[in-house]
């Protein structure tokens, strides 16, 4: 016989989907390990690569491709479409590669007076990796409306640039960097569907 206390007392359930959860939080600390990696030494070292001890290079690669694995771990670990996750991880993948090698590229001088805007865009590894992970969880989370978070990523472009143009030293750069990036990086995870479904 159930007593009016057992009736009375609600009962509380959640609807929180853990692998999600899961997903969410190793992607987003996948991309700052990546933003991380990217942003170091990496273009410079392989853009120098003849002058620079191989072991190295070799360390700073293995580095970026532990943040890779990372990443695209946490995007295969969404639930969603093997299809939908293996191009968000094509989309990350892709987006490291032209980071790095733009990075190498203008760091040789082949782009000339252009390298500035080039390397404040497509070698901008806070900018590349929060538009990429990003993309690559919107399309995993099947986002609609969510896309437009991606837009916050622009910041990116102009505040690092002013920064070393204002001679604030590179550490208080790369805080400030990080700093807007993890904020960013929250609101795109925010911004795909509900952690519950």
């Amino acid at each position: 016989m159930t007593t009016p206390d057992a009736l009375s007392t609600p009962v509380f359930r959640t609807s929180v989907n853990y692998r999600t959860v899961a997903s969410a939080i190793t992607v987003f600390l996948g991309g700052y390990l990546l933003i991380s990696s990217l942003s170091g030494q990496l273009g410079y070292s392989i853009s120098s690569i003849s002058r620079n001890p191989v072991e190295l290079t070799a360390y700073l690669v293995l580095q970026a491709l532990f943040a890779l694995v990372v990443v695209v771990a946490g995007l295969l670990l969404a639930a969603a479409p093997m299809g939908m996750r293996l191009i968000a991880a094509v989309v990350v993948i892709a987006s490291a590669l032209i980071v790095l090698v733009t990075q190498a590229v203008t760091l040789t001088g082949s782009f000339g007076a252009s390298a500035v805007p080039v390397r404040a865009t497509f070698g901008n590894a806070h900018f590349m990796t929060l538009l990429a992970v990003g993309a690559g969880w919107l399309i995993v989370r099947r986002a609609r409306v969510g896309w437009l978070a991606l837009l916050a990523a622009l910041i990116l472009i102009p505040v690092p640039y002013l920064l070393v143009l204002s001679n604030i030293p590179s550490v208080i750069t790369q805080i400030v960097s990080l700093t807007l990036s993890a904020v960013v990086g929250a609101g795109i995870i925010a911004a795909g569907r509900p952690l519950r479904d």
